[in-house]
């Protein structure tokens, strides 16, 4: 698929909650370095494809494969499908995209051994407003994979994979906020 650039189905699940002192986050995973793209990069706590034959139902395995969080459709809100062209055109995605809140601790994921490096939860608000331009650097908390104690971290819009301002990131964390307040956000599409 990438190296034809044929369209695809693909799932990302934006994970956020509220942390032990009371403070909504959003977590996102680190992407490994062998990754064919985007290696290194922040983004989306959970992606993946869709394979053949598979519901959107099936597919939410990804949550569990990628950072060990086991959850049902059911769980999930939908936010919106997006059609995302990559640049140089090789990543061409039709993406199902959801929220999920989890209030679980950084140690409490379990990181897939080659697709995930890190997860790293960032402070809602100010994940919004790195998003949204008002912040150009906001702290993270990051957990490699293979444990230990999570570690400060600065995150910045081009640490993301296709991060921009605006875009993308800003409309996903504006409907998890929702989701995390206990909300429904409204659904809608992204050309």
């Amino acid at each position: 698929m990438h190296r034809d650039g044929d369209w695809h189905g693909a799932l990302h699940i934006w994970v956020g909650g509220i942390d032990e002192s009371g403070r909504p986050f959003a977590l996102f995973q680190r992407r490994s370095r062998s990754k064919d793209t985007w290696p290194g990069a922040l983004d989306v706590a959970v992606g993946g494809h869709i394979r053949a034959g598979e519901t959107l139902g099936d597919t939410v395995r990804e949550a569990e494969e990628e950072i060990g969080l086991r959850v049902a459709a059911g769980d999930l809100a939908r936010l919106w499908r997006r059609f995302a062209r990559s640049p140089g055109g090789f990543d061409n995605e039709v993406q199902d995209v959801l929220a999920l809140r989890s209030d679980l601790p950084l140690a409490a994921y379990s990181l897939h051994p080659d697709e995930v490096e890190a997860v790293v939860a960032v402070g809602l608000e100010e994940a919004l407003a790195l998003f949204d331009g008002s912040a150009l650097a906001v702290p993270g908390l990051e957990l490699r994979r293979g444990g230990g104690d999570p570690e400060e971290t600065v995150v910045t819009v081009a640490g993301f994979a296709a991060g921009e301002v605006g875009g993308y990131a800003a409309v996903a964390l504006r409907g998890l906020q929702e989701v995390v307040r206990g909300s429904t956000p409204e659904p809608f599409e992204l050309r």
